[in-house]
């Protein structure tokens, strides 16, 4: 069962960049991106984890994506062909906001090193 979880967090991550990235505009020229999701064990529902770049545009994604949840989901489920598809939720991924953090602090440190 496990297997099978994976390949539909996989297949709605794919499906739901691409119905992101078609339906949805997104404000200042955003780049948006699912990161992972997470489906329960029943398949009823599922956490999308997104982050957006840049960082200060995150609020307005969230409430965008939000406020477009009924559309995102209908046309979710027109392209999967399985029964049932789960109810999505979007969760702004903050931890690749600690990576993106963490990686200019190590930059910061090459860069001294290199002095």
């Amino acid at each position: 069962m496990a297997r099978r979880i994976e390949q539909v967090n996989d297949l709605i991550r794919g499906e739901l960049g691409k119905i992101i990235d078609r339906d949805i505009d997104l404000p200042d020229r955003s780049l948006l991106t699912v990161t992972r999701v997470i489906t329960s064990s029943d398949l009823h529902y599922a956490d999308v984890y997104f982050c957006v770049m840049p960082h200060t545009n995150e609020t307005a994604a969230l409430e965008t994506l939000t406020k477009r949840i009924g559309g995102i989901q209908k046309a979710l489920n027109r392209k999967l062909r399985m029964r049932p598809v789960p109810r999505i939720k979007f969760v702004l991924d903050v931890e690749q906001k600690r990576a993106d953090r963490i990686e200019k602090l190590l930059a910061g440190e090459r860069l001294k090193n290199v002095e």
